[in-house]
């Protein structure tokens, strides 16, 4: 009987999911709902469900509902790359609004274990942040945002008004509002009257790059520690603004799923995250189980999803003292759509959202005291495993990239974590470290846990999955040299003042006032920016193929390969003229730019060689669309784009074929499944680059140009599984095993090649995901990069594919009449944070020519 009443249910159900919804099927109807409190509908014209809120609408109505309630503020965190504010909607009693400073400080205190024993947090407010589709096209959940906002400001009764009193919640409606703006725009333009169920259909299948990324194609999901956007920036300061307990990240996944909520798969959890964590995490989730199963939701937990990176929305709070929950809801990507359990509709899975936001809050309440007192037990425990570890300190430093180093200490201080200027030098027998320019960052502190997952290496590993990548260290990914330090008196004697407002170094011309050329150093970060403004403004800029030592009266310098002049002689612009734009560049990019009183050196080429090459301004076509990565093509233009200033012209698969290949001088084709270029296209393509074109081919890309340009590039056999009779319940499970899901590794470098000016050490740790491993090129010389003998420096890798990458090639090139093919293989540009080896890609574009 019990059976037949739940089938009969969830028919009722579905009839109605299925019928004009309008609030009511949405909201709790045991509470009454202020009338003067705008509904979505009368601001937006459309009722939640019937058409999806792009962003700016979405802006429109939570200004209008913050404005009619006493309840609510609303303040801006932050702007996209496309300029749209990201929003916190403030949701409390009356009364804690008038003390919001004070709970903000209460909860900093609390995370504090120097102070902490004097709060008790009976009278607090336990702070949550509900966070609503931070990939764009998984639209269920900012729509969602549109009722939990409704319902926070027009309930009332005595239990809203319990919550409000104990509870601040902060909404973030739109985590990502360029990619929400882009999918809602998609699919609101492709709607029918007629419903359109089938998953073929337009509406269901976005144009490239699609929604889920932000304007430069990053998934905003994995930027919590790299802090590439200023989304994430913005987000980064809040938490440690509020110190949230508990945070929900709302996504979607694949439309033949059902709903998850975690604890995910318990084995997967970052060992770095406390026990305790889990077990709020767990308690909570009844919550969410409860409303599911009042509206018979299916569901799942404790599998598919992990917390093992803290650079995800729901995994950074749990390093940080709070909880974050992660909901997946089965995707639409549209209206109504067939699934294999049945056809879904739009306000089905809107509502699911919402009764997890919900829950969310209920539990929270129900945990309030022990979600504080976890908050403040997280950083006892923090320093009590500080005191434990062996390792009392890291010490870093790079002489050779003031910026660099800048940037690098800018993320760390966004982390709160403490840095310290060296006091004295330190040398731990391999690595200088001058007081000048390195730092300390002991682990006794109270984001240990945080800073740990930053610098560690990590090597082991009790289960062999990842959802994301398995390692992400911060100095490596730098190319900054750090050393361990395991004497807490050694720290003591070269710990000097805590580093507090962070100085960006501001360069300046020097040397002769009347010089024959000026010259800098291709070592810094920003020294490609430098060269693309000059090239800009028309001046002739050229590049040493050789290093030499320069002195005069006033300078005594030494120049690797790869450093800049800038002749006085044959310019469009006067002495004076040239100097004022160098002044502003050196400020601008950190560069110190000398005036050489003369072209004699002490040692080396002289200033008139031949091994002084111009520098031709790039051109830049970069292939899109079709099958190719968004990631790799995002992370390739942000670079060029936001960070050396070079314009890059972006064109589809389908319009390449046609076009004038002459104006370009580089060509850039990222990694895809597919390029489906026709026959007349490549041999286009191969006239091109035998004229004299630079093809740097990104990635997967490398395979393919090897293929269709008949290149002598050789590539390994994938690792085969070894047990002739695997259980098929483990095939995951044991393909994972064999899996690159992100690794770091040593690549050893030829320092004279173009492709290496601008490094000064022989070895650099490089990214590397993914089963393509190349071998080494007949003609040595064309194999300026491969891995080392002994290549993995942090993560996870199967010992078999260890093997297969020890000495393989990083990348190769390869001449083709006057032109040049430049295989990158692996990643240089990875989530914008690998800036050790942005400089490689640079290379490439900037003196791929010359090679």
């Amino acid at each position: 009987m019990k059976k037949i009443t739940l089938i009969l249910a969830s028919i009722f159900f579905v009839g109605i999911i299925h019928a004009q919804v309008s609030l009511d099927y949405y909201l709790p109807q045991n509470v009454t709902y202020k009338q003067s409190i705008p509904t979505p509908k009368s601001v937006l014209g459309f009722e939640v469900g019937e058409m999806l809120v792009s962003h700016d609408k979405l802006v429109e109505y939570i200004k209008i509902l913050s404005a009619s309630s006493n309840r609510m503020i609303l303040e801006e965190y932050a702007r996209s790359h496309e300029n749209r504010p990201l929003y916190n909607l403030i949701v409390t009693s009356p009364e804690n609004h008038n003390s919001l400073d004070q709970i903000k400080a209460d909860h900093k205190k609390l995370s504090d274990p120097k102070i902490s024993h004097e709060i008790k947090v009976d009278e607090m407010p336990v702070v949550i942040i509900l966070g609503y589709s931070i990939h764009g096209n998984e639209s269920s959940a900012v729509n969602s945002a549109l009722l939990t906002a409704y319902y926070l400001a027009a309930a009332q009764g005595p239990e809203i008004n319990e919550l409000l009193n104990n509870a601040v919640i902060i909404i973030d409606p739109a985590l990502n509002p360029d990619g929400v703006q882009r999918h809602a725009n998609w699919v609101n333009i492709n709607k029918s009257k007629t419903s359109v169920n089938n998953g073929d259909g337009r509406i269901f299948n976005e144009t490239w790059p699609g929604g889920r990324t932000n304007h430069y194609w990053f998934d905003m999901n994995r930027d919590y520690l790299l802090l590439t956007n200023p989304e994430s920036r913005g987000r980064v300061k809040r938490q440690h603004e509020w110190m949230p307990n508990l945070l929900t990240d709302h996504h979607e996944m694949g439309s033949s799923s059902t709903f998850f909520f975690q604890p995910g798969v318990p084995s997967r959890n970052n060992p770095l995250t406390p026990l305790k964590n889990y077990e709020l995490t767990r308690k909570i989730a009844k919550f969410h189980a409860k409303k599911l199963d009042n509206i018979k939701t299916l569901y799942y937990s404790e599998e598919g999803f992990d917390d093992f990176y803290f650079g995800k929305g729901s995994s950074y709070p749990d390093v940080n003292g709070g909880v974050g929950i992660l909901f997946e809801q089965a995707s639409l990507r549209g209206f109504k759509r067939d699934a294999p359990l049945g056809q879904m509709n739009f306000p089905y899975s809107i509502k699911n959202q919402f009764e997890v936001s919900m829950s969310s809050i209920e539990g929270a309440m129900a945990n309030r005291i022990e979600l504080l007192n976890y908050q403040k037990e997280f950083y006892y425990l923090a320093l009590d495993e500080a005191k434990k570890d062996d390792v009392k300190a890291y010490v870093f430093g790079e002489m050779y990239d003031k910026a660099k180093t800048a940037e690098f200490l800018n993320i760390l201080q966004m982390h709160q974590i403490d840095v310290y200027q060296l006091e004295s030098d330190y040398s731990d027998g391999t690595n200088q470290f001058a007081k000048e320019y390195s730092y300390v960052v002991p682990c006794e502190q109270k984001n240990y846990l945080l800073l740990k997952s930053l610098f560690e290496k990590a090597r082991y590993f009790s289960d062999k999955t990842f959802y994301d990548v398995s390692t992400w260290n911060l100095p490596m990914s730098f190319n900054i040299p750090y050393t361990e330090i395991k004497s807490i008196k050694s720290v003591a004697q070269i710990k000097g003042r805590m580093l507090d407002d962070l100085n960006i170094y501001e360069g300046s011309v020097k040397g002769s006032n009347d010089p024959i050329a000026w010259t800098f150093a291709w070592d810094e970060y920003y020294a490609p920016r430098a060269v693309s403004k000059l090239l800009t403004k028309g001046i002739t800029v050229r590049v040493a193929k050789r290093p030499y030592k320069y002195q005069d009266k006033n300078l005594s310098l030494e120049f690797s390969y790869g450093s800049i002049q800038i002749p006085v002689e044959r310019q469009k612009l006067s002495l004076s003229e040239i100097k004022t734009e160098l002044e502003q560049i050196a400020k601008a990019n950190g560069l110190d730019i000398y005036g050489l009183a003369t072209g004699w050196t002490d040692q080396g080429i002289d200033a008139g060689s031949n091994d002084f090459v111009k520098i031709s301004k790039p051109e830049v076509l970069m292939l899109i669309e079709g099958g190719i990565s968004a990631s790799d093509a995002g992370e390739i233009w942000h670079l060029l784009d936001t960070r050396y200033s070079v314009p890059v012209n972006m064109v589809p698969a389908t319009r390449f074929g046609r076009l004038d290949y002459s104006v370009y001088n580089t060509i850039i084709i990222p990694g895809a499944r597919s390029y489906n270029l026709s026959a007349q296209t490549i041999l286009k393509l191969k006239q091109w680059v035998a004229k004299g074109g630079t093809l740097i081919a990104y990635k997967a890309a490398s395979k393919w140009v090897n293929d269709v340009f008949e290149l002598d590039q050789k590539f390994k056999e994938k690792v085969a599984n070894k047990d002739p009779w695997p259980n098929y319940i483990d095939r995951r499970a044991i393909a994972n095993v064999q899996a690159i899901n992100g690794a770091i590794f040593n690549v050893e470098m030829d320092l004279s090649h173009p492709l290496a000016y601008g490094f000064n050490r022989a070895v650099v740790p490089v990214f590397k995901s993914g089963d393509m491993v190349a071998e080494i090129t007949k003609n040595p010389y064309d194999t300026p990069f491969r891995y080392t003998n002994d290549p993995l420096l942090s993560g996870y890798v199967s010992d078999e594919n260890n093997e297969r990458i020890k000495g393989a090639a990083f990348l190769s090139t390869h001449k083709i009449g006057n032109g040049i093919v430049i295989s990158i293989m692996d990643n240089t540009n990875f989530r914008g944070v690998w800036y050790g080896t942005n400089k490689i890609f640079g290379n490439a574009v900037f003196f791929g020519d010359i090679i």
